[in-house]
C-alpha cells in the first residue's frame, strides 16, 4: 500500500482501477463457471450480467464546481 501513496496520484488511480476491474472479472467469470458455461458463452454472460466490466458508478463524471462540492459537503457535515 506505501508503494501505491507514493507514486503521482494518476498512476496510483489507474492501478486501483486495474485491481478493481481484474477482481470483478474474476468474479463474474467464476460465477459463470458455476452455472452457466454450458448455456452460454463467458462473453454472452458477461454482457447479460452487466455490459462492460467498469462499472458506470466508476466513471461517472462530475460537473459540479467546486462551491457546489463544498455546499454539499457542509450539508452533509452539518
Amino acid at each position: 500500500m506505501q508503494d501505491i501513496f507514493s507514486m503521482p496520484f494518476f498512476d496510483g488511480y489507474e492501478l486501483i482501477s486495474y485491481a478493481l476491474d481484474a477482481e470483478l472479472e474474476e468474479k463474474l467469470f467464476l460465477r459463470w463457471v458455476a452455472g452457466y458455461q454450458f448455456a452460454m458463452e463467458f462473453k454472452e454472460f458477461k454482457m447479460q450480467a452487466g455490459g462492460d466490466i467498469r462499472m458506470a458508478s466508476v466513471e461517472k463524471a462530475d460537473n459540479r464546481t467546486a462551491g457546489e462540492i463544498l455546499d454539499t459537503v457542509k450539508e452533509i457535515i452539518g
